[in-house]
């Protein structure tokens, strides 16, 4: 494992699923993943070059590899030691873009997993020939469930989710920037909730700007995602798995895009993904109906038995 995103839902399983399987876990080291499985206390070994990958699945001869699609792409190696030592490939996609490019060469797990209905349409439509999509239980979303705290906390806050990615985009490095900065004149209690890939001094100068402002940074490696929205009376952001949690949390949840730079992917109801943010005084988030995610998703336990029974 490398990146946060599918690293949260991957220990979210093996938290809740641990009795089923011998789990052997590894992440490359300082790595967001690392950082996270340190924090969940799940045990796991270090790697510090994809390289070693290789002697790993020769020593180690598993039935199941699990891994999670992202940045660090390495489905080719897998496929190629799938075919000498005979395991399955299971690989989790968290979020709902650049789907094309999740498995290089062609290399193309036994199963995909998914998170939610509009990643399992999207799956479907792009793989289904190629592997077998299970819509799982999100047990993430239960936990950063479990750690709001509603009731005692105080929902008065506009919660800005900041997200790295989008900078190797044109304008977007200075859309994220200026998105902050209306936020910051339009309210005056704010938190900025940083992406493990982050730097904590990120906005550090755009902030400065507002020294009456009541701004909070937040480290996501020091406070959970749950604590974060408690206190959320409107979550703001782009298209992260963080602000369509927020969403599925029922807090008031805005996307913005900026025009003509990004195609709207995150599954929101179009009237919550806006082109300015102050279209956001016209919304009305009363009688909203959410879905619920784990509506016909299976254990991770049921799509192992599934691929074990020779089903392809």
């Amino acid at each position: 494992m490398n990146d946060s995103g599918s690293c949260n839902y991957i220990c979210s399983i093996i938290s809740n699923e641990i009795k089923f399987f011998n789990w052997v876990i590894y992440a490359m080291a300082d790595s967001p993943a690392s950082r996270i499985l340190e924090s969940s206390q799940i045990l796991y070994t270090k790697l510090f070059s994809l390289d070693e990958i290789n002697d790993i699945l020769k020593k180690k001869n598993p039935d199941i590899v699990l891994y999670g699609t992202g940045w660090l792409n390495f489905s080719s190696t897998l496929s190629d030691n799938a075919k000498k030592y005979n395991f399955k490939i299971v690989s989790l996609i968290d979020h709902w873009t650049s789907y094309n490019q999740r498995f290089h060469n062609n290399a193309f797990p036994d199963a995909i997993l998914v998170m939610d209905d509009t990643a399992y349409k999207k799956a479907n439509k792009i793989f289904k020939s190629k592997s077998i999509i299970f819509k799982i239980k999100n047990y993430y979303l239960d936990a950063v469930k479990s750690a709001c705290d509603f009731g005692k906390k105080k929902r008065d806050h506009i919660v800005f989710l900041s997200e790295p990615h989008i900078v190797n985009k044109n304008n977007l490095k200075t859309f994220e920037y200026i998105l902050l900065e209306d936020i910051l004149k339009m309210f005056d209690k704010v938190i900025v909730r940083l992406h493990p890939k982050e730097s904590k001094n990120k906005y550090y100068d755009l902030i400065s700007k507002f020294p009456k402002a009541k701004i909070s940074i937040v480290d996501p490696y020091e406070e959970n995602l749950g604590s974060t929205l408690s206190k959320s009376k409107l979550s703001i952001g782009i298209q992260s798995t963080a602000l369509y949690l927020s969403y599925l949390l029922g807090i008031n949840t805005v996307s913005i895009l900026p025009k003509k730079c990004l195609t709207p992917n995150i599954p929101l109801p179009k009237k919550y993904i806006l082109k300015k943010l102050n279209h956001v005084k016209t919304l009305n988030f009363t009688n909203i109906e959410r879905l619920e995610p784990n509506t016909n998703a299976i254990s991770f336990y049921e799509c192992i038995n599934f691929l074990s029974r020779g089903n392809k």
